[in-house]
């Protein structure tokens, strides 16, 4: 009788040990799944952003400096690193921001001169996400 007892005890400890262990084993997986997933939508925000300015080009169309510089702006952030970094993303939705405030204009009269300040100011935005990502 007290063997069984022991053997209860024992199989009970083993269990509630191996329901711990898995739960912890769990943990890692689902924290990389919440890191990826904020990856991921920085990484969609960015194809976004690409995919806006290629609209812009169509709607730039007769301008060949604009168009130029949206190309070379574009290419730019084509290739920026997704990044779950918090700042990284507050600083893509300001560019995101105003790359509409560009679009805007540019639907307006492609030929202002405001659209080539603006269009410095996203590239001053990239530039501080690379200082970001780099600290």
């Amino acid at each position: 009788m007290e063997v069984a007892l022991y053997i209860i005890i024992i199989v009970a400890v083993v269990a509630v040990s191996i329901y711990f262990l898995v739960k912890e084993l769990r943990k890692p997986k689902e924290e990389a799944k919440k890191e990826s997933a904020g990856v991921l939508v920085n990484k969609r925000q960015i194809e976004k952003s690409v995919q806006n300015i290629e609209s812009m080009i169509v709607l730039a169309d007769g301008n060949d400096r604009l168009c130029n510089k949206l190309v070379e702006l574009k290419d730019e952030i084509r290739f920026l690193n997704p990044s779950k970094n918090p700042k990284v993303k507050q600083i893509d939705e300001k560019i995101a921001n105003k790359l509409d405030d560009i679009k805007i204009e540019i639907s307006k009269d492609k030929e202002a001169e405001t659209i080539f300040r603006m269009i410095e100011e996203v590239e001053g935005f990239i530039a501080q996400r690379i200082k970001e990502l780099d600290a």
